[in-house]
């Protein structure tokens, strides 16, 4: 009898270009080819193929966060069978054959993640814009910008490159994916005292991605490194990472700005280039200058290519998001996340706490991307469907602590095993550098 394994590997291999990125898919074999022994078995293996062609279609649509949740889904369905049925040998044969297809994706998938998502900050160094008309498809209104800047030759270059130029897809997907965050983003810098505005900075970083990753192990919406994430209170550890966190690192991202606002004496343009390379590499950069402004230093050329682009390109993002009808951009932003927060008093487990929630363990991940392992520790506050709070702490009040374990082993509190510094920026070190040099004001 021809097995789901020999069916996988006999099957038609093709490649798939997604955003610049080739991928090898293999093609899905037919899960209905070999019938299970039980009509049980067949309704499992029907469910789990169901999750992972819907994976698969967002996969090929560029969707790579949605076909990630698809095969998580997938997996979940057969892990959470009942014993009998994952015991099965058509049911197993199958397991088998899906881990493989789904393990084979995910070298396309990081790549892919990365071209359209993580590393866009990563693909700015290489990025020549210089051929790009600078000529404006529409004359830029002023008045409604949060804080001032001066337009430039180059920042046109990036509107016609995210209005008709390669930038389009990406910008497209960034005006759709923002809705989800952009309501929090927005309160929370208003709250520290950051122009709204700056909350496209995102778009930039990581096209609103929370699970986005760089080649420098940046991560997350605001994409910070690691040092830079412990600098201003984001916990990481073998337990999570809050860097991937959407609230908390995007209340980092929004300190982390003022601060540098406060670095450089007020200018926010000098705050953006030292979010991208660092304050040390911008002061060093006005003290060979002479003068304490963004243009001058890029005319200059004394910060690095990417850092030249990636100002002028949140400018550009910025003006697109606030006129998006006017340069050609009709989308339905994805509506914003809505959650209650539950704090646990026991370690937890996902898979627990989804059943109670009974709801798949896969959206309840994607409310709390920062928990590495599926366990969420003592004191943390678990995301949960907004209006499910009380029945959620009916049915888990109702479970003991080792029931809420799982079968996962137990875990530090919130309070221990810490790997990061807690935050050490200060007023003391902020420096008013832009009254050391010329200003162009």
């Amino acid at each position: 009898m021809t097995s789901y394994i020999s069916l996988w590997r006999a099957s038609a291999f093709c490649v798939l270009t997604a955003c610049g990125a080739s991928v090898t898919l293999a093609q899905s074999p037919v899960p209905t080819t070999i019938a299970p022994t039980s009509s049980p078995g067949r309704t499992l293996i029907a469910t789990a193929e169901r999750h992972y062609r819907q994976g698969e279609e967002a996969f090929r649509n560029g969707n790579f966060e949605a076909a990630q949740r698809c095969f998580a889904a997938a997996k979940s369905v057969l892990e959470q069978a009942p014993e009998q049925l994952r015991a099965e040998q058509d049911v197993q044969a199958y397991a088998f054959e899906l881990q493989g297809r789904i393990e084979l994706l995910q070298t396309g998938l990081r790549q892919s993640a990365l071209v359209a998502s993580g590393s866009y900050r990563d693909e700015l160094a290489a990025l020549d814009v210089s051929r790009i008309s600078t000529r404006p498809t529409s004359e830029l209104d002023m008045s409604n910008f949060d804080f001032k800047f001066t337009v430039t030759a180059q920042v046109y270059q990036f509107m016609n490159f995210y209005t008709v130029g390669r930038g389009r897809a990406t910008m497209e997907r960034g005006l759709v994916r923002s809705g989800r965050y952009r309501e929090m983003a927005e309160r929370i810098f208003a709250e520290e005292g950051v122009p709204k505005d700056l909350i496209w900075l995102a778009q930039v970083e990581s096209v609103w991605q929370p699970r986005a990753l760089s080649f420098a192990k940046a991560r997350g919406i605001w994409q910070f490194i690691p040092g830079t994430g412990a600098r201003f209170g984001l916990r990481q550890d073998a337990y999570m990472d809050e860097r991937v966190a959407p609230e908390a690192s995007t209340r980092a991202a929004a300190r982390y700005l003022k601060f540098l606002h406060n670095y450089f004496a007020g200018d926010w343009l000098l705050a953006m280039a030292a979010y991208n390379c660092g304050e040390r590499n911008v002061e060093r950069a006005i003290e060979r200058c002479g003068y304490a402004d963004f243009w001058e230093l890029h005319q200059r050329a004394l910060l690095p290519r990417e850092t030249q682009n990636y100002v002028p390109a949140i400018l550009a993002v910025i003006a697109i998001a606030k006129n998006q009808k006017q340069y050609g951009f009709d989308v339905t932003p994805e509506p914003p996340m809505r959650y209650d927060t539950f704090p646990l008093d026991t370690p937890t487990s996902l898979a627990v706490a989804a059943e109670a929630l009974q709801m798949p363990i896969s959206e309840l991940s994607t409310l709390n991307p920062e928990l590495h392992r599926g366990l969420a520790p003592t004191g943390f506050n678990l995301k949960i469907p907004a209006g499910t709070r009380e029945r959620f702490a009916v049915a888990y009040a109702a479970l003991t602590p080792q029931d809420r374990l799982g079968s996962a082993p137990a875990t530090p509190t919130l309070a221990e095993g810490r790997s990061v510094a807690q935050p050490r920026y200060t007023t003391r070190n902020a420096r008013t550098t832009g009254r050391r040099y010329r200003t162009r004001y």
